[in-house]
């Protein structure tokens, strides 16, 4: 079993997408219908939405931008304010 502390970054990719480590994710049904990929269980956590691939378009359809110093609580607000 991975442990959590040592995926526990974000980071934007080259793609435009997040890499992104929650412990407190949305549920599945939320996240399929934001195209976020809940990779969790390909690096061995528990729990797949552990670990997220969110689309950068969804950061600009809530309003938010991706700026590097910022994304990580960024990240978290935006899966707040899903519905």
């Amino acid at each position: 079993m991975q442990r959590p502390h040592s995926l526990e970054h974000t980071k934007v990719l080259a793609s435009g997408d997040v890499f992104h480590y929650s412990c407190n994710a949305p549920s599945k049904a939320v996240l399929d219908r934001h195209g976020i990929r809940a990779i969790g269980k390909d690096l061995n956590c528990e729990d797949a939405r552990e670990v997220l691939v969110i689309p950068g378009k969804v950061y600009g359809q809530y309003g938010y931008s991706l700026e590097e110093n910022s994304v990580q609580i960024v990240s978290e607000q935006l899966l707040r304010s899903l519905r």
